[in-house]
């Protein structure tokens, strides 16, 4: 499907937790996958007590968030993220832009 290949180049999802990255991919993949940006997205354990951060980067910026273990659930990852990035005043540049020669 040509619509996942793009998100695919789109949201490009990293991490040193793979079972963690596979987990959370899906939903960091929909959040973020239909605005139409490059994002990049790290995932990592912080702290002692397995708190996760989850680094949205962009062209303009980049948007820290927390979860706890209990937290993961994939669908309140998806939401928070995805309502998140909409409401921020923070705007990535759009991928077409980007790519624009100057």
């Amino acid at each position: 499907m040509a619509t996942a290949d793009v998100t695919a180049r789109l949201v490009q999802i990293k991490g040193q937790d793979q079972v963690l990255v596979e987990r959370l991919k899906d939903p960091l993949t929909r959040a973020l996958g239909g605005r139409r940006s490059v994002y990049m997205v790290d995932v990592d354990t912080v702290g002692r007590v397995g708190q996760v951060l989850v680094s949205v980067s962009g062209f303009r910026g980049r948007l820290p968030f927390f979860f706890q273990p209990e937290e993961l659930e994939p669908g309140y990852v998806f939401r928070v993220v995805k309502d998140t990035v909409a409401r921020s005043t923070w705007r990535p540049c759009s991928f077409s832009t980007s790519m624009r020669r100057r």
